[in-house]
């Protein structure tokens, strides 16, 4: 399993109070909450990460971005107010360096009338060290939209920038030098990219690889296939590379780039028959310097008796299968395989997944959506593509018009096992509990504390982990957020 720490982001809707501290012995946890911040409608939080034993909250207002740092105490340090370029500030990503020296800020501003890319990079303690503008892309025709991707190590980011649906343009940079690797517009033939495209991904060398599908409709799938468009970080392009789905239809899938074994590996779910339920699961990996080495998808139905765990009543025994399957994430093995992580949910709308909102009601107008997240499902892979285990570990959350933003999981990686954090249930007392898995697929479920009188409503999906054995979250209550920093103590 890899043993890559992920320094992912969080964007919170809030506004900047004091902290204060909250030390809770919980056993093998202790919880360190800071006090209350109110929160604001035109206010965005990104929380960077911990740099210099210091935990950085980027504060995104509509005119003006400051800088806070949070003590080992989660305490109130101090705080700077960002003297970024130009109008019309638009933050894209903001990436600490895993090594603790600093963080890079990419955002988009306006000067003039024309829409310019600028990198920013800052010390721990909040300090201009270097500023470049990458790009500047004139005006603007319509709003576009944008994705950003970042490699395994966080040194090159992928910025794709779609204007019109048929022609994404990706721009390679490099963080550390802080420079632009390519900047390009992708063409493929009968392609829209709101329908066509997969996932984009970008290797530690800063190789790009833009992932579109063909076909992936009942009428036509024998004729359905992945097509790999690959761009090298030097600024050249190489021939169209296209994996054949046979005759299966694709639920949901998860690419990632292996950089250990220097290829681009894929995990997802299948149906022959529609996309009501999987059938299975599949796994391919591709070489791009020689596509004729390749692992053709192998498609592996689900166990008879893990559908059976999972689906309890509504067994069909005819067409067995797994309804609101989603994939949440593809960890990658040092032997080439893979763990993939799937999860049920009943609510939310994900590109290349068939979930979808389920309206219930509407009062005044507005409608009222409930959202079930129920059993985690891990299907472990060998490098050649057959089973190596799978494990259900079951859990019921239930919320209404809330977005699910207290429900699904934290996935918190060690060196040896992942830890899946989550709410038992989803509402202001609850209980907190966790599943801890092993390398063979042996886990064990452990109740970590209750949230009785600590005023914390937990929202484990926007959490993030800074070191092994700790991971800080939001808490939101009635219009309050909190920073609460949970560290597993050494046993």
């Amino acid at each position: 399993m890899s043993t890559k720490l992920p320094l992912s982001l969080i964007r919170l809707g809030t506004s900047l109070g004091l902290l204060l501290l909250l030390c809770l012995p919980l056993h093998a946890q202790t919880l360190t909450v800071s006090d209350e911040i109110p929160m604001r409608n035109d206010t965005e939080y990104t929380l960077i990460g911990k740099l210099g034993g210091q935990v950085l909250l980027l504060q995104n207002r509509e005119s003006s971005q400051l800088i806070t740092a949070y003590g080992r105490s989660m305490n109130e340090s101090w705080e700077k107010e960002l003297e970024l370029r130009g109008r019309n500030i638009r933050i894209l990503e903001t990436v600490a360096a895993q090594d603790g020296s600093g963080f890079h800020l990419l955002y988009l501003f306006r000067d003039k009338g024309r829409n310019h890319l600028q990198l920013d990079r800052y010390n721990p303690a909040g300090n201009l060290q270097d500023s470049v503008t990458l790009k500047d892309f004139g005006t603007f025709m319509t709003t576009p939209e944008e994705e950003i991707y970042l490699s395994e190590d966080e040194t090159k980011a992928l910025l794709l920038i779609v204007e019109q649906q048929d022609k994404p343009r990706y721009l390679g940079i490099d963080l550390d030098s802080m420079q632009l690797l390519y900047d390009r517009i992708l063409e493929p033939d009968k392609f829209f990219f709101g329908e066509d495209f997969v996932q984009a991904e970008i290797a530690n060398d800063g190789d790009m690889y833009f992932v579109a599908l063909e076909n992936n409709f009942k009428s036509r799938r024998k004729e359905h296939r992945y097509q790999v468009y690959v761009h090298d970080a030097n600024g050249g392009s190489r021939e169209m590379l296209e994996v054949n789905l046979g005759d299966s239809l694709t639920y949901d899938v998860f690419f990632r780039y292996d950089n250990l074994n220097q290829r681009l590996a894929a995990g997802g779910l299948y149906s022959t028959r529609d996309f009501l339920r999987a059938e299975g699961y599949f796994y391919l990996w591709i070489d791009p310097v020689n596509p004729r080495n390749e692992l053709r998808p192998t498609f592996q139905k689900f166990p008879i008796n893990l559908v059976r765990n999972v689906e309890g009543r509504k067994f069909n025994k005819r067409r067995p299968g797994i309804n609101e399957l989603t994939v949440r994430d593809a960890m990658l093995r040092r032997d080439g395989g893979m763990v993939m992580i799937t999860e049920r949910d009943r609510q939310l709308q994900r590109r290349g997944s068939v979930a979808q909102a389920q309206l219930l009601n509407t009062y005044g107008g507005r409608p009222l959506v409930d959202y079930h997240y129920d059993e985690i499902v891990v299907f472990a892979v060998n490098p050649d593509g057959t089973p190596h285990w799978s494990n259900i570990m079951h859990k019921k959350q239930y919320s209404q018009d809330d977005g699910g933003v207290y429900s699904s999981f934290f996935l918190m990686e060690t060196p040896t096992r992942l830890r899946f954090l989550f709410n038992d249930e989803v509402r202001f007392e609850n209980s907190v509990s966790e599943y801890v898995l092993n390398g063979r697929g042996e886990f064990l479920r452990n109740s970590l504390f209750h949230t009785r009188d600590l005023d914390l409503r937990l929202r484990f999906r926007d959490g993030i982990q800074v070191a092994a054995n700790e991971l800080i979250m939001p808490s939101e209550h009635r219009n309050r957020l909190r920073l609460v920093k949970m560290t597993y103590d050494a046993k």
